[in-house]
């Protein structure tokens, strides 16, 4: 009994990094920059299913049912509770905006911190691998912090950028594919003059 309770306190210093798992020896075995890009990778998707979980249909009237939450809501009935959240920038297309500005400023703080790093033997390096449960607060309160941005023009403005962005990721991204069937092509032609030209040729 002891002996489990201590294994699974010893497995909480792999929540702030790699350096205390190797005092416990506690985290996965596996290449430290492949579990670095699937965390990564992770972020990504959960942010995408929060926004999607704000651009459900009637998520707005399921906020509003929570007393003293939303202005124009049930709470406002309440004697002596004043709701003070406008679910407008809770819901719907704003909140995905507020949700990607929150991601976007994290991922471009990590990309500004790890300028320069060509190994892992970087002490920055050891951020960009570790500190999970640090980066993931921190990820949490940019993106709660965003929300908190006055609209003024926050709105139109990052739709624009978010324009640009796209437009330039659907270039980057057909370069890369053109790219990568141009190598294919390359390769397999090559194959095909050396060994057995049926089968690579149909390839």
């Amino acid at each position: 009994m002891v002996l489990k309770r201590w294994a699974k306190v010893s497995a909480l210093p792999c929540l702030c990094g790699s350096a205390p798992c190797l005092l416990c020896r506690c985290c996965p075995s596996g290449n430290n920059s492949t579990v670095t890009r699937l965390i990564y990778a992770f972020f990504l998707l959960l942010g995408v299913g929060v926004a999607c979980v704000m651009l459900m249909p009637g998520m707005e009237e399921h906020l509003k049912k929570i007393p003293g939450f939303c202005e124009g809501g049930m709470g406002s009935s309440i004697p002596g509770v004043s709701a003070h959240v406008n679910c407008d920038v809770l819901v719907g297309y704003k909140a995905v905006y507020r949700v990607c500005f929150g991601m976007a400023m994290f991922f471009l703080l990590f990309s500004l911190l790890m300028i320069k790093v060509k190994s892992s033997q970087d002490p920055r390096a050891a951020v960009h691998n570790g500190f999970w449960f640090f980066k993931f607060a921190a990820a949490i309160g940019i993106t709660v912090g965003a929300f908190f941005i006055p609209e003024g023009p926050f709105t139109t403005v990052w739709f624009y950028v978010g324009m640009g962005g796209a437009f330039c990721f659907i270039l980057i991204q057909l370069v890369l594919l053109i790219d990568f069937a141009h190598s294919w092509n390359e390769s397999w032609v090559e194959k095909m003059e050396e060994g057995n030209s049926r089968c690579w040729y149909a390839g």
